[in-house]
């Protein structure tokens, strides 16, 4: 049964990057391991020639996981823009995002550092300009991420993540550090006044360069047009089309500033 069931996950994810995949994206597998776990992750070209260099965006799934057209989407995107983007598999076929909560969240941090690594050794990427960006879920993974600090790092862009900050990064100094943009409904039920005052004052404190662009009449998941239910709603979930065209109109800003000489 589990041979099946992997089969048929596979078969559902190929049958996704065919339909996203044009003349301009080119779009495989790619599978990376941590601590014996095997991540079956994606990655998106851009049309280029063989010598060229370009920058690497990783793209961080939300709890659904990243077998899903709008983490496709995403990297299809970002490769039409000249970026080479890594689709993260943060959970194999053993996690969940509960999973990484009962760890205190240093698998978590563990596991992004490990998909820093392999989005490093990816054919074609420029190992000086290395990004990451995450939605929900995967807000919260690249927050932590740019908390770790690492060296190649340039920056990090969180939609509507969580901020809070686990205890083990506190005293991180992020000076020269990646430079941070997070993106939150202002009415996010899951994120409320305090911990954006938190996450203001934790980032000030640690020198990090940041921002926090907060949307009004917004709550979780903005992004997600497939959030458009009155049970959505009820639950904190609605899209906006203003706040996902806005907020990824600054992300294309940020990542030609970040990736600027």
């Amino acid at each position: 049964m589990a041979c099946t069931l992997e089969a048929s996950r596979n078969e559902g994810l190929d049958d996704l990057l065919l339909e996203f995949s044009s003349e301009e994206v080119s779009i495989r597998r790619q599978v990376h391991e941590h601590e014996g776990a095997q991540l079956s992750g994606f990655v998106s070209f851009p049309s280029r020639r063989e010598t060229e260099l370009s920058p690497c965006i990783m793209v961080v799934h939300t709890a659904a996981g990243p077998h899903e057209a709008f983490i496709v989407d995403k990297v299809a995107k970002l490769a039409r823009l000249g970026y080479i983007a890594f689709a993260v598999d943060m959970f194999g076929e053993d996690l969940d995002s509960g999973s990484f909560k009962e760890e205190g969240r240093t698998l978590l941090q563990s596991r992004m550092l490990a998909a820093l690594e392999t989005s490093l050794s990816l054919a074609g990427v420029d190992k000086n300009k290395v990004a990451a960006i995450g939605y929900c879920f995967g807000g919260t993974a690249v927050l932590d991420l740019a908390r770790a600090n690492p060296a190649l790092l340039r920056g990090v862009v969180s939609f509507h993540g969580i901020l809070d900050h686990p205890p083990a990064l506190q005293d991180v100094d992020l000076r020269g550090g990646p430079k941070v943009l997070a993106f939150n409904g202002y009415s996010d039920p899951f994120v409320p006044a305090a911990g954006k005052h938190a996450f203001a004052e934790e980032m000030e404190s640690k020198g990090a360069r940041w921002q926090l662009h907060e949307f009004g009449g917004c709550v979780h998941a903005f992004t997600r047009p497939d959030k458009t239910t009155q049970e959505h709603k009820e639950k904190g979930f609605f899209y906006d089309k203003y706040a996902a065209d806005s907020s990824w109109a600054m992300t294309r800003a940020f990542f030609k500033s970040v990736f600027s000489p």
